[in-house]
């Protein structure tokens, strides 16, 4: 099977603390088995022999693994990398995807080669609610992402995401709806119930 065939229409992304009270293993194995077929490995205070660890750990157990470019060395793994929004896509990479935040973003990652990009944010993000950038909406979101492989990223539940699969849209990134989860268990089946909407709610025709 080839683990790249199709962009994700599920990603999870991976919020920064491993190993600063929680180890991400236990979390990603549990969803893993949930049936998480793709995860953004952001961990960037992260150096040598933690992060390779980390991602190998999630490359044995989950089809699709990014590694997030704000690690120094998210090249070296031979793996698909997540480049930020204003990152330099002139250097080869044989498979990649990208944060974006705009039409325009979305059209140039596209143009230059993306796998699939996230666009954001389309709520308010449970994993920033500090944050002071005004959601999208899912009527921007959808008229952006047109039936590309854009995922929506910010404050997606599972409510959401029903919305969005049926508007056509391709699927969702999440973190806070997962990681701010109470344990790996109830984590979970938070992912369990983001799959069944995408298994259910199939994407209307071209």
């Amino acid at each position: 099977m080839n683990r790249f065939a199709d962009p994700p229409y599920l990603v999870a992304i991976t919020p920064g603390d491993h190993n600063r009270g929680r180890d991400l293993n236990t979390w990603l194995l549990e969803m893993a088995a949930a049936g998480l077929r793709a995860v953004i490995i952001r961990e960037p205070h992260l150096e040598g022999p933690e992060l390779d660890a980390l991602v190998m750990s999630a490359w044995g157990s989950i089809p699709v693994v990014a590694v997030h470019e704000r690690s120094a060395h998210a090249r070296d793994f031979g793996l698909p990398v997540h480049l930020k929004a204003d990152s330099d896509r002139r250097a080869p990479l044989s498979l990649w995807s990208q944060s974006c935040h705009s039409a325009t973003e979305v059209d140039a990652a596209f143009k230059a080669g993306a796998w699939w990009t996230l666009l954001s944010p389309v709520w308010r993000p449970n994993s920033k609610p500090d944050d002071t950038r005004p959601p999208l909406g899912i009527d921007a979101f959808c008229a952006i992402a047109a039936g590309r492989p854009v995922l929506a990223l910010g404050g997606v539940n599972t409510k959401r995401l029903r919305a969005l699969r049926e508007r056509g849209a391709w699927g969702a990134a999440v973190m806070g709806s997962i990681f701010d989860q109470p344990d790996p268990l109830t984590a979970a089946r938070a992912t369990e119930a983001l799959l069944e909407v995408c298994s259910l709610v199939k994407l209307p025709p071209p």
